[in-house]
């Protein structure tokens, strides 16, 4: 088993700071990403088990959004359009195809006009090749193409 302390954070509604968890191990196969690679042409998703191959290279399985924030002194920043950094929101960004390598799984996202950004996030909807579903996001930064 593992356990986990640690503070509030981000993503809870808790009235004071501080946890202590513990993880418990089922039995049961985790199937997620692992991987995360930016390609001179876009983006490779690697993930625990291998993929089902159609569903995997759909491209209406994938959405991306992309955002910069603006570094200051002070914390925070409102999300702002890579495309437009004086409009405030995330942009939208075009899969052009998903291609599944010969691994079974690594999925190949061709992304025209890829660049570096703050904060990407790619939600995704596919499934592993026995079926079981895989719908989870991906956050990412790229600080520089490759």
């Amino acid at each position: 088993q593992l356990y986990v302390c640690g503070l509030r954070g981000w993503q809870t509604t808790a009235a004071r700071d501080g946890c202590f968890q513990r993880v418990r191990f089922t039995g049961k196969a985790v199937r997620m990403p692992i991987g995360w690679a930016v390609t001179k042409t876009g983006i490779e998703l690697t993930f625990t088990d291998a993929l089902d191959k159609a569903v995997a290279e759909d491209v209406g399985n994938y959405a991306i959004e992309q955002f910069n924030i603006r570094w200051a002194a002070a914390y925070g920043s409102p999300e702002l359009s890579v495309a437009d950094p004086a409009k405030q929101g995330r942009d939208k960004v075009e899969v052009a195809s998903a291609k599944l390598k010969d691994d079974g799984r690594t999925v190949v996202l061709a992304i025209p006009g890829l660049k570096p950004v703050n904060c990407q996030v790619i939600k995704l909807k596919i499934a592993a090749a026995d079926g079981t579903p895989i719908a989870t996001m991906v956050w990412g930064t790229i600080n520089a193409m490759p």
